[in-house]
């Protein structure tokens, strides 16, 4: 079945949110199963964009850039 985009901006915030303050999550979209987000978060270095993968199915994160 799959999860959905609420769902995956879930999994980014609360991903994120473990080191760095979130300032926006973004999801671009799914190819081939897997969803591609966009994450602006902020921490004592600077603000930073992050890029993550997430499957479509189960909810893991692929990676982060």
């Amino acid at each position: 079945m799959g999860i959905d985009n609420k769902k995956v901006e879930e999994i980014a915030r609360n991903f994120l949110q473990q080191h760095h303050d979130v300032k926006n999550i973004k999801v671009a979209g799914i190819k081939n199963g897997i969803w591609f987000v966009e994450g602006e978060t902020r921490s004592s270095s600077g603000e930073r964009a992050r890029k993550l993968r997430i499957d479509g199915e189960t909810g893991e994160i692929i990676s982060v850039e």
